[in-house]
């Protein structure tokens, strides 16, 4: 969603929305590690953008003992503690150790369109494999969407700097450590992901200081059991289970806080005149509010990410409803965007949808 700083403004009405938009390719990202095959076809598949469907890397076999569902922490949003991971071994077993009780698969689809926009301000970064040391796997997956400021030429540049300057960092500093030793470093999950936000935003503020570019960002990261979140912006983030969708983040948008404060309903939300506003982006300062979350992930589920060129146009229960059906996971995302169309979106619409099974 565009939007623009405006100083003669109150606060709250500082980021405006502009209808100028380029067309920018979703960026997908899939790590190989020694044992994976790769093959012409699949290079192609992941250069193409829209159409590939990645899933985690079929190298040995490995199963993943989830923790067990006492029942009240799957279903409870709360803010990251400084989580740390303080070594993986032992919760992951090759497939031909003992007992298992699950076998982990991460599957996710994505698509990045312009919509009815002439240019594509959206950037999403989508990724998934597995970490662990020599003996010890743990599912992985990183995905980021990123939504462009509008009114100049770099709204679709500060969505592309902030999405891939969030994943190298995230990559680095938790994925690599994982990767070679057996028992992980002290990671603090949460201040990583604040860490990657703020490098982020730093960024996209430092490449044109007294140009108003600016992005959402909406950072989740699967790693085990647990689904750890950092978010600016009205872009969003869901977890679709036994047939529910819950919103994991909230909007930071003006239409947002006036219905929390009971002065707009969500029917009149939709055809506000301010209902693009933002109250928080990132590159609008030196500084960043970020919102931090975990969550224990239920043994089935999915996750979506969109930016509001989706959920801005199409209701949840509309969305649900795409999502409770038997479908292959790609055409889920398809007609994701085609509700959206149907809708008529005006925006940029990306969709990442993530189904996993721990």
């Amino acid at each position: 969603m565009p939007y623009r700083h405006n100083s003669k403004l109150p606060t709250c009405l500082r980021w405006l929305h502009f209808h100028q938009t380029v067309r920018q390719p979703c960026l997908g990202l899939i790590l190989m590690n020694e044992s994976t095959s790769f093959s012409e076809s699949d290079e192609l598949a992941m250069n193409s953008g829209d159409n590939a469907t990645p899933t985690l890397p079929n190298t040995q076999p490995f199963v993943y003992e989830a923790e067990e569902d006492t029942g009240d922490g799957v279903g409870k949003t709360e803010e990251l503690s400084p989580l740390v991971i303080p070594g993986v071994k032992g919760i992951i077993s090759g497939a031909s150790g003992s007992a298992a009780k699950a076998e982990a698969v991460i599957h996710y689809a994505k698509r990045c369109d312009i919509g009815a926009r002439d240019r594509n301000e959206d950037s999403c970064i989508a990724f998934a494999t597995e970490t662990g040391g020599h003996f010890t796997m743990l599912p992985f997956g990183l995905y980021i969407v990123a939504d462009g400021m509008g009114g100049h030429t770099n709204g679709h540049v500060a969505s592309k700097v902030a999405s891939r300057q969030a994943a190298n960092h995230i990559l680095k500093e938790i994925y690599l450590p994982l990767l070679v030793h057996d028992t992980a470093p002290q990671i603090g999950i949460r201040d990583t992901l604040v860490e990657a936000v703020q490098i982020a935003n730093t960024a996209v503020y430092q490449d044109e200081p007294d140009v108003d570019s600016g992005t959402t960002l909406t950072v989740a990261l699967l790693l085990g059991n647990r689904l750890h979140v950092a978010h600016v912006g009205d872009s969003r983030l869901y977890l679709h289970t036994d047939e529910k969708l819950e919103a994991i983040t909230n909007d930071h948008s003006l239409v947002q806080r006036l219905q929390d404060v009971g002065q707009l309903t969500a029917e009149e939300a939709t055809v506000y005149r301010y209902r693009n506003v933002l109250l928080r982006a990132v590159g609008q300062g030196e500084e960043v509010e970020i919102d931090t979350y975990m969550r224990l992930l239920p043994k089935k589920g999915k996750l979506l990410l969109c930016s509001d060129g989706l959920c801005g146009f199409v209701a949840d229960d509309a969305i649900n409803n795409i999502l409770n059906e038997d479908k292959p996971i790609q055409q889920m995302v398809d007609d994701l965007y085609a509700a959206a169309i149907a809708a008529n979106s005006n925006d940029n619409v990306t969709v990442i949808l993530v189904e996993f099974s721990l």
